[in-house]
């Protein structure tokens, strides 16, 4: 009987929930302001400001276990649209925002500009420009790979990429 229950204790600490391994990346850019805030499976958020010629300053911050769980409730159940790109033509100087989902071998991307694309993506972008403002970030000398973003909003980034 002990072993039984020594055996059910070992099976119930071995079964724990698989860790969810993903990077994800948002941008953001108007005339006021150019940044991307890049989460990856911890509890760090990175904010790199592009707004600039020439510039780029990356910090962290650390996420509330909360926050992290928003986020990866909202990557689980976010579904991309087949087309990767929506851009409002009648404005020029708009907002555009883009998001690139990477889990495992799987990328997914988006860019929707001037108010055109799905809502709950422009939604998903607000939540995470109030999470940004809610947070002080401290900056460090580490560059963030932005190379896939960077195909879809169709911008060079600075040469340090």
């Amino acid at each position: 009987m002990r072993i039984c229950i020594i055996v059910l204790i070992l099976i119930l600490i071995g079964c724990k929930s698989p860790k969810k391994e993903y990077d994800f990346t948002f941008y953001k850019g108007n005339i006021h302001e150019s940044y991307f805030l890049n989460f990856n499976s911890s509890d760090t958020l990175y904010f790199t400001d592009v707004y600039g010629y020439d510039k780029e300053e990356t910090s962290f911050t650390i996420l509330s276990k909360e926050e992290k769980e928003k986020i990866d409730a909202i990557l689980d159940t976010i579904t991309f649209p087949k087309i990767d790109s929506f851009q409002n033509n009648k404005i020029e100087d708009g907002t555009t925002n883009a998001f690139v989902l990477r889990k495992g071998k799987q990328t997914r991307k988006l860019k929707i500009h001037g108010g055109k694309g799905p809502s709950a993506f422009w939604i998903f972008g607000k939540s995470l420009e109030q999470m940004k403002s809610t947070h002080e970030f401290i900056k460090i000398n580490k560059k963030i790979d932005l190379r896939v973003v960077e195909k879809i909003l169709l911008i060079p980034l600075s040469a340090n990429y």
